[in-house]
């Protein structure tokens, strides 16, 4: 994206009704909801849909809240989560679609169910709300690192921490929600 000064000033014009700081604004917030994307669809084998459709629907649902953007910051967590409940949506309407379905099936969605079952889609987003619940640090840094696809640095730059402070979070994220997802997985799951 951009750097801070420019987002912030082309975010104050356009809440100041400036259309064209609007526009501008899309435009940065339309490329990094892309490779955000791009890099999730490469991540998740289930999802159908192509980078450019996660991109626009994950960017018109962050655009519905333009009002309540705080900073770049704030607007890359919105970003991160928009993509996140995208694929969960898709993830909730292809099970649906298997459940309602009569004797044929694709395969296309037999490879969908063995390469990732769509129950696990739902058990990782019930462990990231939980996670923040425990601690909101640990669940932005996983957001940023996975749904955002954001280096460590990054991220350090984004939350103004140090990168020993993102990998300390990641470290502990990663391992709480191991530990949440294996919960969840049952006696089988362990």
């Amino acid at each position: 994206m951009t750097d801070a000064p420019d987002f912030q000033a082309l975010l104050f014009a356009w809440r100041n009704g400036t259309l064209r700081a609007r526009d501008s604004l899309v435009e940065l917030v339309y490329q990094e909801a892309r490779e955000i994307a791009r890099r999730q669809l490469a991540r998740h084998a289930q999802a159908t849909l192509a980078p450019t459709e996660l991109a626009h629907e994950a960017l018109m649902r962050v655009l519905k809240q333009t009002g309540e953007w705080q900073d770049r910051r704030h607007l890359m967590n919105v970003l991160a989560l928009a993509t996140r409940q995208v694929l969960i949506d898709g993830a909730r309407r292809r099970s649906a679609g298997k459940r309602d379905a009569g004797d044929i099936t694709s395969l296309d969605d037999k490879a969908d169910v063995l390469a990732a079952p769509e129950s696990s889609v739902h058990d990782i987003d019930e462990a990231i709300l939980a996670l923040a619940e425990a601690d909101a640090r640990a669940a932005e840094v996983i957001s940023l690192t996975y749904f955002s696809g954001l280096e460590r640095e990054a991220i350090a730059d984004l939350m103004a921490v140090s990168p020993s402070t993102v990998d300390r979070a990641l470290r502990f994220g990663r391992a709480w929600l191991k530990d949440a997802l294996q919960d969840s997985a049952g006696p089988h799951g362990r």
